[in-house]
């Protein structure tokens, strides 16, 4: 009998070693259980609920302005708490805003959600996570890819360029599982990798949509940027910004105010297929089509852009082309009005690349911003030529349709000629007999061509009525 334990206890020791190892090496760690946790419960409070805590292990340092998350929570509300180690916080008092996470183990599905702050202590923050009901589903995904703060210029850097910072973000790169068993909640947190987008810029090309009553124009709004990961192709992007509806009335007597409303966080999914374009429903209007993902190279090649905007391209690979909107001026008597839509607080949240033929979908580390509200190009009033624009309008080629203009002025003053000139006259008559009997053959030969398959059928089944006939 006691042989038989010992086997016993020596195969349940080789399985917790084996469970062990595996931990380890794929980077799992077993965080506390927290199932009793309060949304108003201190922030200390429910850290040290974990006996392997220690203050201690989180020194504060005047010098490092990041933000960390060492642990999340569900409430006994439904809520999602995040915790926070903050080095500077006692010299420096920083608050988070927003993190960026899906709620699945890969990062398909991330967005921006808003963060409450609710304790405080030293370098440790509590915060509660805006729009997130726990769901009540047995496992969990809390996918977290980086936690954003306000930019602040006593200790960030600045864009470099025409851009504002509005926001900086920081890598977090954990996967969290939260999973019930019989009541309780345990956490299991495992790291992830991202990509870090580099100095992103912001800015938007304009282009006239044509002659209306009330003019207007398409703004293209794109982010470009380079990444600390090679990528050969990119397939996919989601982009994040904030709109809001904008107005601005100048005349006399009014001070020229621009007024806001209907502000809106956005998210736009972009892959590799999508295009984008003007509308160009005014009067010789020139239509401009794009690609909604596009290098930097092959970007510059195809825009007409300021000597500044190349500048502030340099350096950077891809460009993502997220939305367009649209400016209008209304004239008055007294005054004109123009409308527009404001875009600003740009942020890549995800990239789909691939790499040396390997596929890789990861979260996007990108810091918010926004641009000069300048066009970046300097063709914002072209237009399309009369002939290009009724071709575009007609969907007759171009050649075509100055052959049909020469016909119609030949027509016209034909018999002009043919009184002032009566061999020029007698000319264009044989002129117009050989094109009319020419045109004639072409129809002819078009209704042949259409003829010939259905009389080859009615041979077909003639042919099978014969052959049936003679049996």
């Amino acid at each position: 009998m006691g042989y038989k334990q010992s086997i016993k206890s020596i195969s349940v020791i080789i399985l917790a070693l084996c469970l062990l190892v595996a931990i380890i090496l794929g980077g799992w760690q077993m965080p506390p259980a927290y199932a009793t946790v309060s949304g108003y419960s201190e922030v200390l409070d429910d850290l040290q609920r974990d006996i392997e805590f220690s203050v201690d292990d989180y020194p504060s340092n005047a010098g490092d302005y990041s933000i960390q998350i060492i642990q999340i929570a569900e409430s006994t509300n439904k809520e999602l708490l995040v915790y926070t180690y903050q080095p500077s916080q006692l010299t420096k008092y920083l608050v988070a805003t927003q993190i960026n996470m899906s709620f699945s183990e890969s990062a398909d599905g991330t967005k921006l959600y808003g963060l409450s702050l609710l304790s405080c202590n030293g370098v440790f923050c509590k915060y509660k996570v805006s729009g997130v009901t726990v769901d009540d589903k047995i496992t969990r995904y809390y996918n977290i890819t980086s936690i954003y703060r306000q930019w602040d210029s006593s200790i960030d850097k600045g864009s470099g360029n025409d851009n504002t910072k509005n926001e900086v973000a920081f890598a977090i790169g954990k996967l969290y599982i939260a999973t019930t068993t019989n009541d309780e909640v345990t956490y299991s947190c495992k790291g992830t990798e991202t990509i870090q987008i580099i100095n992103p810029y912001a800015d938007y090309l304009e282009y006239s949509n044509g002659f209306k009553l009330s003019p207007n124009w398409c703004h293209s709004h794109y982010v470009a940027f380079s990444t600390d990961k090679k990528i050969d192709s990119l397939m996919e992007a989601d982009v994040s910004y904030v709109r809001r509806s904008a107005s601005r009335a100048t005349g006399i007597g009014l001070k020229g105010e621009t007024n806001y409303k209907d502000t809106s966080q956005e998210l736009a999914k972009l892959d590799g297929k999508q295009k984008g374009g003007n509308a160009a429903d005014g009067w010789f209007s020139k239509k401009y089509e794009w690609e909604r993902i596009q290098s930097v190279s092959e970007f510059i090649s195809k825009e007409d852009l300021k000597d500044e905007t190349k500048a502030n391209l340099e350096g950077k690979q891809w460009v993502l082309r997220f939305v367009e909107t649209e400016i209008t001026m209304v004239v008055g008597d007294y005054s004109t009005v123009t409308f527009w839509t404001d875009i600003s607080q740009v942020t890549v949240l995800r990239l789909k690349f691939i790499t040396d033929g390997k596929v890789y979908n990861l979260g996007a580390v990108s810091d918010k911003v926004t641009g000069d509200n300048k066009p970046g190009n300097n063709n914002t009033n072209e237009f399309a030529s009369m002939l290009e624009w009724l071709s575009r309008l007609t969907n007759i080629p171009e050649w075509a349709l100055i052959l049909i203009a020469v016909v119609i002025i030949l027509v016209i003053l034909m018999p002009i000629l043919s009184i002032f000139c009566p061999v020029l006259g007698q000319v264009l008559v044989w002129v117009f007999k050989i094109i009319g009997k020419g045109f004639a053959y072409l129809v002819k030969g078009v209704w042949l061509l259409i003829r010939l398959p259905f009389k080859a059928i009615g041979m077909l089944f003639q042919k099978i009525k014969d052959s049936k006939g003679g049996g």
